[in-house]
């Protein structure tokens, strides 16, 4: 049950901060934590933040009082052996939630105030520029996954990508794959959609009712999709990406993040075709610099897929509506009354 109550505002240590949030992006994995009670409560979740510096630990010398920060929940340590094969959300370190409004961390962005942890001080917290809103930069950590999901399926010119969904997560990474050079062919069941997939760059939208897969074929000179990025879940999502990509083809899931989200799936048919099954998981320290350069130049549109603003006082009627897909929703972001 989700409900709105005050709470203390967290206490901080050396090398710590106290980030007052004015805005935070309901996120589908925070959703699924809610609706399928995968972590006990009390929790304060919401991990995609954007505030003002209110109070700094001592000893921190990069950021002062005043400052607007945009902040990353986990940071990998950087020495151990997945962070050597730069696998960082499989480090220990990462699993870590290093910013909490209180209780057992869990992202705390749903709260006015946020204590940042110093690891996540020293290497996940990025300063925020003049001119960028607030309901911009939350969107920094989404970009950042779906920027290393993009970068994973090794996306380049003269390649064909078809994106499975159009959701919040969907048009991100449309429009990422669009900045690497790929043609997009976007799919989803709503028109509304559809309709700002097209709005935002992708270069032919199909109706996932109808023959994906042929008409995809139609547009790659019968071969098929050289990559597909699925943000969607289910097994319909899953056979529509495998039919619509060529052989040799990678196929990248994005969407499933919570035990039990499962597909069957026909295995000599992937062998034999050679189509590569690929996965991604949350952010990435290799490219969080590039994520949010992306976000603070406008040069991925974030703004255009927010499509409802909450006060933090109805943030149980934001999860709501996030949680239910709609012609109408797109992006949820819970918004701070300023001091």
């Amino acid at each position: 049950m989700l409900r709105v109550e005050d709470i203390p505002v967290p206490r901080i240590g050396p090398g710590e901060m106290l980030v007052r949030v004015e805005a935070c992006g309901v996120c589908g994995t925070d959703i699924k934590k809610v609706e399928r009670g995968l972590l006990a409560p009390p929790r304060v979740f919401g991990h995609e933040t954007a505030g003002v510096v209110a109070r700094t630990g001592a000893g921190v010398t990069r950021f002062s009082e005043g400052q607007r920060v945009a902040l990353h929940h986990h940071i990998p340590c950087g020495s151990c052996f997945y962070c050597s094969l730069k696998a960082h959300a499989q480090c220990e370190t990462y699993k870590k939630n290093g910013t909490t409004a209180g209780f057992e961390p869990a992202g705390g962005g749903m709260a006015e105030y946020v204590r940042v942890m110093d690891w996540i001080v020293d290497r996940g917290t990025i300063a925020v520029p003049d001119g960028v809103l607030a309901e911009e930069a939350a969107f920094v950590e989404p970009v950042n996954t779906c920027l290393k999901a993009v970068k994973g399926a090794g996306l380049g010119k003269g390649q064909t990508v078809l994106v499975v969904g159009q959701g919040p997560i969907g048009l991100l990474l449309m429009q990422l794959a669009r900045w690497s050079g790929a043609g997009v062919i976007t799919s989803d069941t709503l028109s509304s959609r559809l309709e700002a997939s097209r709005r935002l760059g992708a270069d032919v939208v199909l109706d996932a009712r109808g023959d994906v897969a042929q008409e995809v074929r139609g547009l790659t000179d019968g071969r098929g999709a050289d990559v597909a990025l699925l943000a969607a879940v289910g097994q319909a999502a899953f056979d529509q990406a495998v039919a619509a990509t060529r052989p040799a083809a990678r196929i990248v899931v994005f969407a499933a993040t919570s035990p039990g989200e499962s597909v069957s799936a026909d295995l000599g048919a992937l062998c034999r075709a050679e189509k590569q099954l690929l996965t991604s998981y949350s952010a990435s320290v290799e490219v969080q610099d590039l994520a949010a350069q992306l976000v603070f130049s406008r040069e991925i549109r974030v703004r255009e897929l927010i499509s409802h603003r909450f006060p933090l006082e109805a943030a149980a009627q934001a999860f709501e509506v996030a949680a239910k897909p709609a012609p109408a929703v797109l992006k949820v972001v819970v918004e701070m009354a300023r001091p």
